[in-house]
């Protein structure tokens, strides 16, 4: 039905990282409660008056919030960092090279180095939609990215059409 090819670049695993990491529920309810604290901890500090807690314990608070913030930064960091050197390492050197061939009960995704995944549609539980891809997540939390400008068979529409048929987005 759909086959699509891309590479993985250092710029695909940002924003496959991005796409996973900021988009999971749990994070956007972190990132929510520390801009909350941190809004009500700064007008605190600006207007005295409004809080009965004292400016040391208001400082700690913002200074949690943004090393929360910073080490949220550097775990994105470091796994775009991580993946994208593991597979120049696993293709010596250069960058790896993904086929994938869409049917209608699954996904087969062949790579440069010779790995072959298939995974069954039956097992895709939801679709992160970024600016470029369609991130397909698994049950057992495996991303398999679908480059929206690089069909070889098939076209953006068509595939979004078959997503909505799959009640995936």
């Amino acid at each position: 039905m759909f086959e699509n090819s891309y590479i993985c670049t250092k710029k695909f695993y940002k924003e496959y990282y991005r796409g996973i990491y900021f988009k999971k529920p749990i994070m956007i309810i972190l990132n929510i409660i520390l801009i909350i604290s941190f809004a009500i901890n700064v007008l605190s500090i600006i207007f005295p008056q409004l809080s009965s807690i004292d400016n040391y314990t208001l400082q700690t608070s913002i200074a949690s919030a943004l090393i929360i913030i910073c080490i949220e930064i550097y775990a994105y960091n470091k796994n775009v960092y991580l993946s994208y050197n593991r597979d120049l390492e696993r293709n010596k050197g250069n960058t790896i090279g993904i086929k994938m061939v869409i049917t209608e009960d699954s996904i087969d995704i062949i790579n440069d180095i010779g790995r072959n995944t298939n995974i069954e549609f039956k097992n895709i539980e939801k679709v992160i939609k970024t600016k470029n891809y369609y991130i397909l997540v698994s049950k057992a939390k495996l991303g398999i990215s679908v480059k929206k400008d690089s069909f070889v068979k098939g076209t953006l529409k068509e595939f979004e059409e078959f997503l909505k048929q799959k009640k995936l987005i």
